[in-house]
């Protein structure tokens, strides 16, 4: 079954939502739910698989937050203690550390001051000791594939009280070469009651997956292959060597109206030398790839939203 996007006025009132999540959802500044959020929310709530396609910005990470939080605050409305045993409820599966943490970070925004809700995080680049503390009586776990996989196999979680598995981003999963540890954990967490994926287009790649993970999932369409995101605007440049081509990156960063950009880099060394040619000639640029440190990483990003970086050199991490 599948269903394409109205464009219709939902306030968050009219979902049905907790009242301690609605009252974090206006303390955060929103009223009116994005066309993915007022779609997959009731979907959701229905129970069933979903698959869901929608581009970046357009509010998906709430969408499926909000009503599992909601079914979470539901289980236990008394916010009675939760026993300290690594067995979450839902489980967030995404590609890589930065998005694992963002969401992560939109799930506690969200479930503030509810003391029921724990809400832990699974990536590589961090210490094994903190995450394993950290899961101990988490409802939901936000992972990236590998991570998670090695804590299950030393047994320091359980997947087998999962009632909800999200795959965020399938199409990016499959990019970097995931599509095992999905089939892994999708086999360790079989007795769920809800799939649900997220990908930026219904690929045949991604409907092959969708096959093995979901059952008679509802398709809800925000995203069409080849449609262009209303605020990005697509240009090509042609280079005639790589001198050429930064003559032109620089040609691009000088626009005085440009307060910060992102560049990617095919290679991490790559990455560092545009950096530190950008910094030569008076930029205040950084590098950023999979080679550093978590902690780095996470300084140079919270550097870049917090305007002390212009511009990021990063590769896809």
């Amino acid at each position: 079954m599948s269903h394409s996007a109205e464009i219709t006025n939902h306030s968050f009132a009219s979902l049905n939502l907790a009242a301690p999540l609605l009252k974090n959802i206006e303390a955060l500044g929103y009223t009116q739910a994005t066309p993915v959020q007022a779609q997959v929310i009731p979907a959701t709530l229905e129970g069933g698989d979903l698959l869901v396609s929608s581009q970046t910005g357009s509010g998906k990470t709430a969408a499926f937050l909000l009503p599992l939080l909601h079914q979470l605050v539901l289980a236990n409305p008394h916010g009675s203690p939760v026993p300290g045993r690594a067995q979450p409820k839902i489980l967030v599966l995404c590609p890589t550390r930065e998005l694992a943490q963002q969401v992560a970070t939109d799930a506690i925004n969200l479930a503030r001051g509810i003391k029921s809700l724990r809400i832990a995080t699974i990536m590589g680049g961090m210490p094994y000791g903190k995450q394993i503390q950290a899961i101990k009586g988490a409802s939901l776990v936000v992972a990236t594939p590998g991570r998670l996989l090695d804590l299950f196999n030393s047994r320091a979680i359980r997947l087998d009280q999962v009632e909800c598995l999200v795959v965020d981003e399938a199409d990016r999963m499959l990019d970097l070469g995931f599509a095992e540890d999905l089939e892994a954990i999708d086999e360790r967490c079989k007795g769920r009651s809800q799939t649900l994926m997220f990908s930026a287009t219904f690929a045949p790649r991604i409907m092959s997956l969708a096959s093995n993970l979901t059952k008679d999932a509802k398709r809800i369409e925000l995203a069409h292959a080849g449609e262009a995101h209303a605020n990005i605007a697509q240009k090509l440049h042609w280079a005639d060597n790589m001198a050429h081509k930064h003559r032109l990156l620089e040609h691009l960063l000088s626009d005085p109206e440009l307060d910060q950009a992102v560049v990617f880099a095919s290679t991490q060394v790559e990455s560092e030398k545009i950096a530190d040619t950008l910094r030569a000639n008076g930029y205040q640029a950084s590098a950023l790839h999979g080679a550093m440190p978590q902690a780095v990483r996470n300084r140079r990003l919270d550097s870049l939203r917090k305007g002390q970086t212009r511009i990021l050199v990063a590769t896809d991490v």
